[in-house]
């Protein structure tokens, strides 16, 4: 089977793909139909569309020592002579997977084809393979095994995770004198954090090494075989310690080795912690009632709660510590802040990863210049006045701990849970931002910390994007109470003052009165005061702009529906079709409140709030206006400017036709071989080349000639 013919018979959904490329042919590829022989063209790639297929793409040699027993489990093998049985081709359907080593193994996988890239498990609607019967590179792509594929039996992500995990050790797997003690640290390891049995430890162990030892040199005293009994009865336990000192192997990249199988080396895994819980408690709804569980309070009247996770965002340097700086020293001492109140004060435990140490003192005294907060109620953890300069990352429990155990000291100390201040984020982890499992231990510290009656306010530069929230992983806020960003304004800015504007990405147990954006201003005497925004003193603006947005919509609208009333005059469709077409314009060109909302910078609720105000008037003084326009317009009442312009394109194209037929350099130009020529699309061309109705053309090609006159005369 090497031809589009043969593969159509067998009811493969092919698709056709440039020759010697893997590139499918034409946009949105994944759209269209598929196994379709006259799409193809002679010395096309036969694009094997993966839509319930699942191509395993083995792009490392080693890989091939475990896939035996895969091989024979009813998959179709194919590859080229270079990378054969690169491909095994299984039905089905599964997620897309791909397996990497990490960089600091560099010095190991850098002599393989594809480098780090261990294998991919591809499956799915996007995902296409070049088949046997194409050529890649001047090489051809051929069958080395043809069966029709089968389901997988079995779970083969599992399985693919435990072959992956086998050849990235065998390729870091260490020369004679040392594989003793490489098995045995594995097992261990396996033992340890990955709780496997002995069974299991035995078996995998014994097949590394036949799998990656040379026979020549392989132990005759092969004791392999019981390192799972080694490793968790009575013998001196080995691990990381072993390959990183004994064998210079990277900490980073054995740790990232064992993720592949679900293992986190050096922490209790998540899985683990849930095995100890073995009853799940269940109470009746009036029971449930009599339970004591109190109600939280306000730490920050309409603000922050207790029991609560909450985050500031914005750009660097729009003023996100100031404003949570002003914030917390009331919240150290009672008062007022902006609008909001805090009744009693409470302690504060403020950590900086980044900020000047002076800096922090000149931005900290205007606020303790007229009144102080109680002893033990403002406290400073400032990575400069550290070991090392150093806080330790709060990814890890180590660093955790270290701030829990202040958190208890504050406590005892004044009675009190503290709020705690993470000042900033990036400054105190180094987690990779976009990965949801790398954010995870801190989300899951800030829940735990809850748990404990702390508030916490985590301070985070924001992503790309006016809306866009903390910077990278959209699971940070998952289990926010209240997510602020906050940004600098220059505008209407007051001299000598900071200005910024304040909203809320997220306000859970807020009411949207609450949670209105605003405006304040800071002097840097310790003095803020909120303004009204620009948008506020300004509405004329906001309503013009939703004005465009519907006008414009409305034009669409007429627009499409202009070209159905033709199409229905003249045949070509139903009145059914035309019935769904109309309402899919309506629906197609129609924005929805929080669309319009966004466009101009607004909450829906704001939206709501002008439209059904004061739009209806502003409504209806636009459009009168814009009626007086076009009747005291010498372009007339009847047609619309965007007609004009439109008609305008049509004589530019007209024109441009013309001319191409006589150019420049012929006999005659279209002027000298039609003296008395149209100078205007005729009613034919107008007919094929556009949707206006013929009772329009008139009207139109007056009052362009009315426009193009007014044109001149001004020109």
């Amino acid at each position: 089977m090497i031809t589009p013919q043969d593969y159509i018979e067998n009811n493969y959904p092919i698709i056709p793909c440039y020759k010697n490329e893997r590139r499918p042919k034409g946009d949105e590829w994944q759209d269209k139909e598929t196994g379709k022989l006259e799409r193809f063209n002679p010395g096309d790639n036969i694009g094997l569309h993966l839509i319930n297929y699942i191509d395993l793409d083995i792009d490392n040699p080693v890989c091939h020592k475990f896939l035996k027993v895969i091989k024979t489990l009813g998959c179709a093998v194919y590859g080229r002579q270079s990378n054969p049985e690169s491909h095994l081709l299984f039905r089905g359907s599964a997620e897309y997977v791909k397996y990497t080593m990490h960089s600091s193994l560099e010095a190991y996988y850098k002599k393989f084809r594809k480098e780090k890239t261990i294998l991919e498990i591809r499956s799915g609607k996007g995902l296409q393979s070049i088949a046997p019967g194409s050529v890649i590179e001047d090489e051809e792509v051929r069958w080395d095994k043809y069966i029709e594929p089968k389901e997988y039996p079995g779970d083969l992500k599992k399985d693919i995770d435990l072959i992956v995990f086998a050849t990235m050790l065998s390729i870091i797997y260490p020369g004679k004198g040392e594989r003793d003690d490489f098995c045995y640290s594995i097992a261990c390891l396996l033992k340890k954090w990955g709780d496997w049995t002995e069974d299991r430890i035995n078996t995998f162990i014994q097949g590394l090494a036949e799998a990656s030892e040379p026979i020549e040199t392989r132990d005759k005293d092969d004791k392999r075989h019981n390192f799972g009994t080694r490793a968790y009865k009575g013998n001196t336990p080995k691990g990381l310690p072993t390959l990183i000192n004994q064998m210079k192997l990277p900490e980073v990249g054995i740790k990232d080795i064992f993720k592949v199988v679900g293992i986190t080396i050096g922490k209790e895994t998540e899985e683990q912690k849930e095995k100890k819980i073995t009853n799940l408690k269940m109470y009746d709804w009036n029971d449930y009632l009599h339970l004591d569980i109190k109600e939280p309070e306000f730490i920050v009247a309409k603000l922050f709660k207790t029991k609560s996770i909450n985050f500031i965002s914005g750009p660097k340097g729009n003023g996100k510590t100031e404003w949570t700086l002003g914030l917390t020293d009331i919240i150290s001492k009672g008062g007022d802040f902006l609008t909001y109140k805090v009744n009693e004060p409470w302690p504060v435990i403020y950590i900086d990863g980044e900020m000047d140490e002076y800096d922090l003192i000149e931005r900290r005294i205007p606020y303790t210049q007229s009144k102080a907060p109680y002893p033990g109620y403002f406290n400073i953890i400032h990575y400069a006045q550290q070991i090392d300069q150093t806080i330790p990352d709060i990814k890890f429990e180590h660093g955790q701990q270290l701030i829990e155990q202040k958190i208890k000291e504050v406590k005892q100390k004044t009675g009190k849970t503290p709020v705690l201040v993470l000042d900033n984020l990036r400054s105190l982890s180094n987690y990779k931002e976009n990965d949801s499992d790398d954010w995870r231990p801190i989300g899951v510290w800030l829940k735990n910390l809850r748990a404990l009656d702390v508030v916490t306010i985590v301070i985070d530069h924001h992503g790309k994007g006016e809306n866009a929230g903390p910077r990278g992983s959209s699971s940070k806020t998952d289990w926010a109470n209240v997510s602020i960003f906050i940004k600098s304004v220059g505008k209407g800015r007051t001299p000598g003052k900071m200005r910024m504007e304040i909203k809320f990405d997220k306000a859970r147990g807020l009411r949207p009165d609450e949670t209105q954006e605003y405006e304040c201003e800071y002097d840097f005497d310790g003095n803020w005061t909120k303004v009204d925004s620009q948008k506020t003193q300004n509405e004329e603006l906001l309503l013009e702009a939703i004005y465009n947005i519907k006008r414009s919509e409305f034009n669409k609208i007429r627009t499409e529906e202009s070209k159905l009333d033709k199409d229905l005059e003249k045949g070509r469709i139903t009145k059914k079709i035309y019935n769904k077409l109309r309402k899919a314009v309506h629906k197609e060109q129609s924005s929805t409140q929080q669309e319009i909302a966004d466009k101009i910078g607004i909450s829906v609720g704001k939206l709501n709030q002008l439209i059904n105000g004061s739009y209806e008037n502003y409504f209806a003084r636009r459009t009168n206006e814009e009626y007086v326009a076009r009747k005291n317009s010498p372009i007339g009442d009847d047609v619309s400017q965007e007609e004009i312009e439109e008609f305008q394109k049509l004589v530019d194209k007209w024109t441009e036709e013309r001319n191409n037929l006589y150019p420049k350099k012929s006999k005659h130009t279209f002027e000298e071989k039609f003296p008395n020529g149209n100078k205007l699309p005729t009613e034919e061309w107008l007919r094929k080349n556009t949707d206006i109705a013929p009772i329009r053309y008139k009207s139109i090609i007056k009052a362009w000639d009315t426009f193009v006159q007014d044109r001149g005369e001004n020109e």
